[in-house]
């Protein structure tokens, strides 16, 4: 087994417990591809946290930044922005506490949306026009799950009309994927495009497990045969992503997106840009707390070479 995970022996690639992650590697490749399945978020998971250095936007930022959207409605989303990311990094306040007064601004993001009478056409050009983009590798590693009928779940906190857009602009709205993320909806009343926001839970990074265990079509329980899962995210809230499941071997995978250059590090958490200055304790503290809630964590990481690796020797 050790020959065969020398993709794992790379200098970006941390893993605290080796053992662990060679048997649950084991446990997979034992079970072959007709007893596994994927769940993975979206935002800076699948796509690049930057290009060269430039950052690559979220869903939410690719809508922000469209030029046929109208300003007021982009300076009120930057204001509830801004006030959200300063909510969701108070160490003053507990995640009970941060949940409510984010899922405010969330409603009233979504009705920003809303009024700003967007068309589904709209959302297309919204990503021609951006620069969102796939880590290197994550289309073959779709492709190869597809072909061997492995199930995708993608739980994302982005904008699903975004996602969407995305996975059929490179052609991987196939069968065995489906997304769980915050939609725009739209109704036809009167031949007339009504614009409505989904009435549904919004999905945000604190209630992954809630969402991943209501499941409202058992999903998770027509995939009991599916007893191995490999989990993909780069935040600790995307572990809660397994809950619905009843895996007996679950491999977390972390992209923990830092980008070194000199003494700033550009570093993504809760779905927002922070620039800030680390010295090495804090830069070792957040690898830590990697390290020890992910099986292997990936660090500045722009493609998807391990993922594939792992698909490859579970299809063989």
């Amino acid at each position: 087994m050790d020959n065969v995970l020398d993709f794992l022996q790379k200098s970006h690639v941390h893993i605290k417990d080796w053992e662990k992650v060679k048997d649950k590697i084991q446990s997979l490749v034992t079970g072959r591809h007709n007893q596994l399945q994927v769940v993975a978020d979206f935002d800076f998971t699948l796509t690049k946290f930057h290009n060269n250095g430039q950052k690559i936007p979220s869903t939410y930022s690719v809508m922000e930044s469209y030029s046929n959207w109208p300003m007021e409605c982009k300076e009120a989303i930057r204001l509830l922005k801004s006030n959200y990311h300063e909510i969701d990094n108070d160490p003053l306040r507990t995640i009970k506490e941060k949940t409510p007064l984010l899922l405010d601004l969330l409603r009233d993001a979504f009705k920003i949306m809303q009024c700003s009478r967007l068309q589904e056409s709209n959302f297309k050009s919204m990503v021609e026009e951006s620069s969102i983009q796939f880590r290197e590798g994550v289309e073959s590693f779709f492709e190869d799950l597809n072909i061997a009928n492995i199930p995708v779940l993608i739980i994302s906190a982005g904008l699903g009309n975004i996602i969407l857009e995305v996975l059929s602009k490179h052609s991987l709205l196939k069968n065995n994927l489906k997304v769980i993320a915050n939609h725009v909806k739209y109704y036809q009343i009167d031949d007339e495009i009504t614009d409505a926001v989904s009435s549904r839970q919004f999905v945000h990074p604190y209630n992954k497990d809630v969402i991943s265990s209501r499941l409202s079509d058992g999903y998770f329980e027509n995939l009991s045969h599916c007893k191995n899962m490999i989990l993909l995210g780069d935040s600790l809230g995307d572990l809660h992503m397994s809950c619905g499941a009843a895996a007996n071997t679950l491999l977390t995978i972390g992209f923990l997106n830092e980008k070194v250059d000199n003494t700033v590090i550009y570093i993504f958490r809760n779905k927002s840009y922070i620039i800030c200055c680390f010295n090495t304790s804090q830069i070792e503290q957040s690898l830590a707390n990697y390290t020890e809630h992910f099986d292997i964590v990936l660090v500045d990481d722009q493609t998807f070479n391990v993922p594939n690796s792992l698909i490859k020797l579970v299809v063989g």
